[in-house]
């Protein structure tokens, strides 16, 4: 059924950064040079910009059409331009249609019940499904579902994804879960019917990889991206000895380094850590984030750089 969608997704998609100046404006000097980094290694088939790495909350509208402009300027001929979308009900319908208009291909629509009196409508089917039904037919634009972990509280059921699933430009899925056992789920019930994107950065990646996977939507993978190209292709390709060997040299130092494997031991922006991992690479000045995300404190800056020494990125 896959091959009825508007779009179909395969290989690395990275979710990108936004660079910000020492007073918090939009570095755009230094987005340029990330976005065309990681869009001119071989094997990134789209770049994903204002999306929850990238600072979408953060963001106006007037910076999140300026940085979909510049990304449309910078891809190669074949990649797609992803944009993430927030908000609920007329609010996401305005915020897909100025990322429309700005030049995006596909939408990454973050769950629209992010919000404490909604949160138990991420498993009703039928809320889900009007929802997606409405940005369906107002903007008509490809999207994929973002899948948040089961403990956000806004975890979508099964059955909500596959009765999405019907929906003409419902094309992916970001699998952000936080099993395996939920990814298998997903996988298993929805693989011949769209795109499964594998979307953790942290240890249980390779094993949601290797059951099976249409590609990686990952934050993570900005860091090194041609080691997550390498990632992705060898286990795509069935190679699970050279996913594992990468797996376990390269992903799992950065993975601790930069992310905590997703089990954050303080308040510390998960997002200020990936950019000071990219400011120690040298790839942007600044690690800095907006308010009210706190910034990297010397102790995350010595962890970083311990999983960037570890992964053989820098030297001790």
């Amino acid at each position: 059924m896959a091959h009825s969608k508007p779009l179909v997704l395969r290989g690395l998609y990275p979710a990108t950064i936004t660079p910000f100046n020492p007073d918090r404006t939009v570095d755009y000097e230094s987005l340029r040079r990330h976005l065309a980094d990681t869009a001119n290694v071989p094997g990134v088939k789209g770049l994903v910009v204002n999306a929850g790495l990238g600072e979408i909350l953060q963001l106006t509208d007037e910076e999140k059409v300026d940085i979909l402009k510049l990304a449309r300027e910078i891809l190669l001929p074949g990649q797609i331009l992803v944009s993430g979308v927030e908000g609920r009900g007329a609010a996401a319908v305005k915020d897909a249609l100025l990322a429309k208009k700005a030049g995006a291909d596909a939408l990454l629509v973050l769950p629209p019940f992010d919000s404490r009196p909604y949160r138990r409508l991420s498993r009703d089917p039928e809320a889900v499904y009007a929802f997606f039904e409405r940005m369906d037919r107002e903007v008509d634009l490809p999207m994929i579902v973002f899948h948040y972990p089961d403990h956000s509280g806004v975890a979508y059921s099964l059955e909500a994804l596959v009765r999405i699933a019907e929906l003409k430009n419902i094309v992916a899925i970001k699998a952000a879960c936080n099993t395996i056992t939920r990814y298998v789920e997903i996988w298993e019930a929805l693989k011949d019917k769209l795109s499964i994107l594998a979307a953790v950065d942290s240890p249980p990646l390779l094993g949601m990889l290797l059951h099976g996977t249409h590609g990686a939507l990952i934050g993570i993978s900005v860091i090194a991206p041609p080691r997550w190209v390498e990632l992705i292709e060898a286990a795509m390709s069935g190679d699970a000895n050279r996913a594992a060997s990468i797996h376990r040299e390269f992903c799992i130092p950065i993975m601790n380094g930069a992310f905590e494997n997703q089990e954050p031991t303080s308040s510390t922006s998960e997002v200020a850590c990936v950019k000071e991992t990219l400011r120690q690479l040298g790839c942007i000045a600044t690690s800095i984030v907006r308010d009210p995300s706190v910034n990297v404190t010397p102790k995350h800056r010595e962890r970083v750089r311990r999983g960037l020494v570890a992964a053989g990125l820098l030297t001790d």
